[in-house]
């Protein structure tokens, strides 16, 4: 009996296909230099930039692959994401989330949470969720990172939160929202469901409180996915005024089932803090 040796096939990473692609895609405008003239090259060039700057800038592209920014119901529902913890004021945004019996997923910062490892314990213990959100927060940089340096943010986020919690979170959001076409394919690595948010009102900014409630007052929609952030001096009033606002035109603040289930530790009802 013959044996034969099974032929090894060829397996590409994705992030190598896609730098091809990206080579391929900057190389078009010379081609067109080439056979056209310089005009050609400097149109092609432009066009590229300002397609890749939508994709990468634009919070809500989906160029470069989806972030979840809703979900699909009739029900004045919408889903609160609380971004840059852990933070000294996380108690006092707990005890707000608990007083409105409302929960939320906090996106921590690697860093941060091994800093302040109790208080990652006290956000799963009070029924929230917990998501990746970067190891060192790289805000401004973030969007230019290869594939290798978006691969050792993630990968040090989920150990120090794995570490603490006990399993590892299955949601990332990327710092400012901003995403190159790598980030998709590196959270994929993970098997992390990249979210975005449709309701925000630039609480990360120095922005005046009232216009941050009208903001988010105004765009809500069902199952909308809300963006607010902590850390910042009016974090915990502008949580405690948006829950108000929800209570008072009678949103509910929810998580989806299809989260809750993916972490069952979290899955307890909120209690006061």
């Amino acid at each position: 009996m013959t044996h034969t040796t099974p032929c090894r096939r060829f397996s590409l990473h994705p992030s190598i296909g896609v730098t091809l692609l990206l080579c391929a895609v900057w190389v078009g405008p010379l081609v067109l230099g080439w056979y056209g003239g310089w005009q050609w090259t400097v149109a092609g060039s432009l066009g590229v930039g300002l397609v890749m700057a939508y994709g990468t800038f634009y919070p809500h592209s989906r160029l470069f692959g989806p972030a979840t920014r809703s979900f699909p119901t009739a029900e004045r529902t919408v889903i609160l994401t609380i971004d840059d913890g852990p933070c000294a004021d996380t108690e006092e945004m707990l005890h707000i989330l608990a007083a409105h019996r409302a929960r939320a997923v906090f996106f921590l910062i690697g860093e941060r949470a091994m800093q302040r490892p109790h208080d990652v314990q006290r956000i799963i213990a009070a029924g929230h969720l917990i998501g990746n959100h970067t190891h060192t927060h790289p805000a401004y940089w973030y969007w230019s990172f290869p594939p290798w340096r978006q691969r050792r943010e993630l990968t040090q986020c989920q150990r120090a939160l794995s570490s603490i919690s006990g399993s590892e979170p299955g949601l990332f959001r990327a710092p400012v929202g901003m995403r190159n076409p790598y980030c998709n394919l590196i959270a994929a690595e993970f098997a992390l469901e990249v979210i975005g948010w449709q309701t925000r009102g630039f609480d990360g900014v120095d922005t005046p409180l009232e216009k941050i409630i009208s903001t988010i007052r105004r765009s809500l929609s069902p199952g909308a996915i809300v963006l607010l952030h902590q850390g910042m001096p009016h974090s915990p009033e502008i949580l405690r005024r948006v829950l108000d606002v929800l209570e008072k035109d009678r949103w509910t603040p929810t998580l989806p089932e299809v989260w809750l289930s993916a972490a069952p530790s979290a899955a307890t009802p909120p209690t006061s803090c």
